[in-house]
């Protein structure tokens, strides 16, 4: 009997022994390379606004391989959203929010990623947001303070109203889009103004551009004709380029701000004047022909 118990004994220190042997294997420790291993990232969204629709992620690591990549829903806003991604000393998170069927996405699964503005429609309502973390631990933690990456823009056309005239209005821009990590990709870019909403004395056109380097070549194109009450179009009223850009930069608009400002112009032919104006300031120049 005493010998029965000794074999028991040693078969079950045996077993003990090879189950914490295997894992040993199968677990990380604290020497050896952590490759295999896994961190919980936690990104915090509660604070983003419900108007953003949904994310795209990515996680790079100091070398720039591109070590992760998801989609975050807006119904992961209200609880903390987890995932586990590789160990990585130094990781860098780039987040586009809103990317929608205005955007053109060109994925190349590394920092060649980019996106441009489809066709000559207004922007989408884009949003960004990077951080460096670290994901050697076990956790992880992400805050999400999105940047706008987008201005409204409304035209006021004073003194004219829709039934009056068509027009055409074009804002150019010196870039289309941009890298995954933000950096501006060089296209012409071209946003047909539309038809917004009509007062009694003047008619509302809006749309919506991407931020730029810089206001550089930034133009509005106006071509205005009359519409008669046949239906037909009359003679060309307005035929012009407007140098919004030198305005801007005059006025000290700020392309590099964390979210862009909106943007409001006026054309008042009545008064031949172009007034531009932004949140913290507002200035009129003199339109130099007669209508």
């Amino acid at each position: 009997m005493e010998k029965k118990d000794v074999f028991s004994r040693i078969r079950l220190l045996c077993t003990l022994l090879c189950g914490l042997f295997g894992l040993l294997l199968c677990c990380c420790t604290v020497l050896e390379e952590r490759d295999g291993c896994t961190n919980t990232l936690t990104v915090d969204l509660q604070g983003v606004e419900k108007g953003i629709k949904e994310w795209q992620m990515w996680l790079f690591n100091g070398e720039g391989k591109l070590l992760f990549k998801d989609t975050i829903y807006r119904r992961s806003y209200s609880s903390p959203y987890k995932v586990e991604v590789p160990r990585a000393s130094e990781v860098r998170c780039l987040m586009w929010g809103n990317m929608r069927g205005a955007t053109r996405v060109v994925e190349n699964y590394s920092y060649g990623t980019n996106f441009t503005k489809a066709a000559d429609i207004s922007a989408d309502s884009i949003y960004f947001f990077t951080d460096t973390i670290t994901t050697a631990g076990e956790d992880s933690y992400l805050k999400v303070v999105p940047d706008k990456e987008f201005a409204t823009v409304d035209i006021y056309v004073n003194g004219w109203v829709g039934s009056d005239f068509e027009a055409d209005m074009v804002l150019e821009c010196a870039s289309d889009g941009f890298y995954v990590g933000k950096e501006f990709l060089r296209g012409r870019s071209f946003i047909n103004a539309q038809v917004a909403g009509i007062g009694n004395y003047y008619t509302r056109f809006q749309c919506r551009m991407l931020r730029q380097q810089d206001t550089e070549n930034m133009v509005l194109n106006l071509y205005i004709r009359d519409l008669l009450a046949d239906g037909t179009l009359g003679r060309v009223a307005v035929d012009k380029e407007i140098p919004i850009g030198e305005y801007l930069q005059e006025n000290g608009y700020d392309m590099q701000k964390k979210s862009l400002e909106d943007i409001v112009m006026e054309v008042d032919y009545s008064f031949n004047k172009f007034v531009i104006k932004a949140a913290d300031w507002e200035a009129t120049y003199k339109m130099d022909e007669e209508i």
